[in-house]
């Protein structure tokens, strides 16, 4: 049996990236709400003198969610460098997703 291939519509690739772009550097995973976040989950451990598991809670929740943005970035890529490698704008933009994803795993993954 023969499996169907369903055609990639670019600009549904290229709405994913919009809302990448958007999460990753202005809204709920930038750069500043993600430092900003653990550091207060830091304090509150600090100011109770004790260790909770807030802050490991939130880095793991942090690493699975930009995973996730990262491996549909990769997805992304891959099918546009395959079947429309002419688009340098939006292998651009997903490169430029890929590394603040990675950029971002490194600040949770370092955050003490």
């Amino acid at each position: 049996m023969k499996e169907k291939i369903t055609p990639v519509d670019f600009n549904e690739l290229g709405q994913f990236i919009s809302l990448v772009e958007s999460e990753l550097f202005t809204d709920s995973f930038s750069e500043n709400t993600i430092r900003a976040d653990l550091q207060l989950r830091r304090n509150k451990d600090v100011l109770n003198q004790w260790q909770t598991s807030a802050l490991s809670d939130k880095k793991r929740i942090y690493i699975q969610e930009l995973n996730k943005w990262l491996d549909g970035t990769n997805k992304v890529l891959n099918l546009v460098q395959t079947h429309q490698s002419w688009d340098s704008e939006l292998i651009a933009r997903c490169e430029r997703c890929k590394n603040q994803a990675n950029t971002l795993l490194n600040i949770v993954r370092s955050f003490r």
